[in-house]
C-alpha cells in the first residue's frame, strides 16, 4: 500500500470512517473521491472530517434507499397482481418462494449431511453462499422487510456515543 493511502487509511479509521477507509483499500482513492466529491488527505482538519462524514452518509443513505425503493415496487407490483382473476398470476410470488425455499433447504440438508467430493468443494460452497446471501435474504427481505436503515441508526447512535 502506498504511503500516502496508507496515511488516509489511516486517518480515516482514527476519525471513525472505517467504512470509507475499507472503501478506499477496496476500491480506490480515486473511487472513494469521485464518489464523495472531496479530496482525501492524511492530515484532514475537523471540518473536512465533518464534510466527509457528511458526503459518506449521504452515499450510504443513497445505495438504502434504492434497496428500499426497489422492494416497495416490487411489493406494488404484487398488490396489482393480487387484484388479477388468474389464480397463478396472484400466487405467483408465492410459488416462487416456495421452490426457491424448498431448493435451499434441500440443498443446505444434502451439503450438511451428504458426501461432497474434494474436487467440487469450491462449487458447493459457491452455491451455498448464493442461496444464503441472495436468495434467502431477498425472500426474507421481501416478506419481512429490511433492517438496513435500523442497522444505520444503530451505528449513527454508536458513533455519537463514541465522540
Amino acid at each position: 500500500m502506498a504511503p500516502l493511502i496508507a496515511g488516509i487509511v489511516s486517518s480515516l479509521i482514527q476519525n471513525n470512517l472505517p467504512k470509507v477507509a475499507q472503501a478506499v483499500v477496496d476500491k480506490g482513492l480515486d473511487y472513494v473521491q469521485e464518489k464523495t466529491g472531496l479530496e482525501l488527505k492524511p492530515d484532514m482538519s475537523a471540518e473536512e472530517v465533518k464534510a466527509l462524514r457528511e458526503a459518506a452518509q449521504r452515499h450510504e443513505e443513497f445505495k438504502i434507499e434504492q434497496a428500499n425503493k426497489n422492494t416497495a415496487d416490487a411489493r406494488a407490483m404484487q398488490v396489482v397482481a393480487l387484484g388479477q382473476d388468474d389464480k397463478f398470476a396472484k400466487r405467483f410470488v408465492m410459488y416462487l418462494a416456495t421452490f426457491w425455499s424448498i431448493t435451499a433447504v434441500t440443498y443446505i440438508f444434502f451439503i450438511t449431511f451428504g458426501t461432497i467430493q474434494e474436487s467440487n468443494v469450491r462449487f458447493a460452497d459457491t452455491i451455498l453462499g448464493f442461496l444464503l446471501g441472495t436468495v434467502v435474504a431477498t425472500i426474507i427481505n421481501f416478506f419481512l422487510g429490511s433492517s438496513a436503515g435500523s442497522k444505520e441508526k444503530t451505528e449513527a447512535m454508536a458513533a455519537e456515543m463514541r465522540k
